[in-house]
Order: C-alpha cells, then sequence, then structure tokens
C-alpha cells in the first residue's frame, strides 16, 4: 500500500493501472480492496489514485462503490489551498498549491514577464503537501517568493494571463485544471 503514502508509487500505480485493459482494471480494484483487508489497511487512497486515472464509466463506478463502502476519513485532506507569490504584475511568479486526498496536493507554477507574457509553467499533479514549495526550483531564480492569500495570488496573476492571451492568442494549458480559480474558462469563450 505504498501508492496511499508514496506520490511517486501512486503515480506509478496509476500509471501502470491506466496501461490495463477495462477487465483488467475492474480485476485490480477488487485486488486492491482484498489486499488491503488481507493487511488491515484502508484502501481509499489507492482507490482514489486509480479512479482520477479512469476513463471507463462502468470501472470508475466501480471504484466509486468501493469507495462508498469503505471509511473514508483517510481522504479528508487537512491541506488548504494556498498561494505563493513573486514580484508583480510586470515581473513574477506563482505557486498554487490545492489539497486534493490525504496528504496529497496538486501544484501549479507560473512565472511571467510583461514583453514575453507567460514564460514558465509546470504541473505537478501529485505531491505531498509538505514537499510543495519545493518546486519552486523550476521557475527563475531570481523570484523571491511569499505566501499570499489565494484571492491576492489570484487578482495579481489575472493581468499577466490576460497580456500572455494577447500576445500568444491563448493561454497555457497546465492552467486549464486550475481554471475555476481564474474564472478563465468563460472568458476564454468570450474571446473566441
Amino acid at each position: 500500500m505504498a501508492a496511499s503514502l508514496e506520490p511517486n508509487a501512486a503515480r506509478g500505480l496509476a500509471m501502470a493501472y491506466a496501461a490495463l485493459t477495462p477487465s483488467q482494471r475492474h480485476f485490480i480494484i477488487d485486488a486492491v480492496v482484498h489486499d488491503a483487508q488481507l493487511e488491515g489497511v484502508c484502501p481509499s487512497l489507492v482507490l482514489a489514485s486509480l479512479l482520477a486515472a479512469e476513463e471507463e464509466t462502468e470501472v470508475a463506478r466501480h471504484i466509486a462503490e468501493a469507495l462508498a463502502s469503505l471509511d473514508r476519513t483517510e481522504l479528508r485532506s487537512h491541506a488548504r489551498t494556498r498561494a505563493l507569490v513573486a514580484g508583480d504584475e510586470r515581473n513574477g511568479g506563482l505557486a498554487v498549491i490545492r489539497p486534493l486526498h490525504g496528504t496529497f496536493v496538486e501544484v501549479l507554477l507560473l512565472a511571467w514577464t510583461l514583453d514575453r507574457g507567460i514564460t514558465h509553467t509546470h504541473f505537478e499533479p501529485l505531491l505531498h503537501d509538505a514537499a510543495a514549495g519545493k518546486c519552486l526550483h523550476r521557475l527563475p531564480g531570481d523570484l523571491a517568493f511569499e505566501e499570499m492569500p489565494v484571492s491576492f495570488a489570484i487578482d495579481l496573476v489575472t493581468a499577466p494571463l490576460w497580456n500572455h492571451h494577447r500576445l500568444h492568442g491563448a493561454l497555457p494549458k497546465e492552467i486549464e485544471r486550475f481554471a475555476d480559480l481564474f474564472s478563465l474558462v468563460d472568458s476564454q469563450e468570450a474571446l473566441g
């Protein structure tokens, strides 16, 4: 059950799982639940990772049914959405850290300049909350980050995102998963 504690194990399991046929994935779900019962652990976090990788409706329903029959307290996250900000609208960076389940979070990193728009993007789909800040090395080293309220961070990054769209005609695809924070889904459709 390393996949319930280690992001790399969870990612590896989800990737291997996604490569299987639907009937094989159905069998894996049953095996995860059975093995967890034998070991006396709850498989909720492992099943949640598999559910995130599942595209087949019937198999996703099987995972949901398995989750519904379990004590899902380990799925609850005590992390909160937070933002680290550097610079300003002309030259800056942003890290948004958002809870998933258990101790896992997802992280969006952006850096920008006025003349080039968004210059760096990176998305980490699954990390331990404690390791989220270590991703900042993927952004330019001259940016000094500090934690800010999420609403302030979103207000700050709005102008760089619009500037990037003006310069390049589209927004970086990495922000799609965070579009609900930026309220850009409707805005981008309005831009045509």
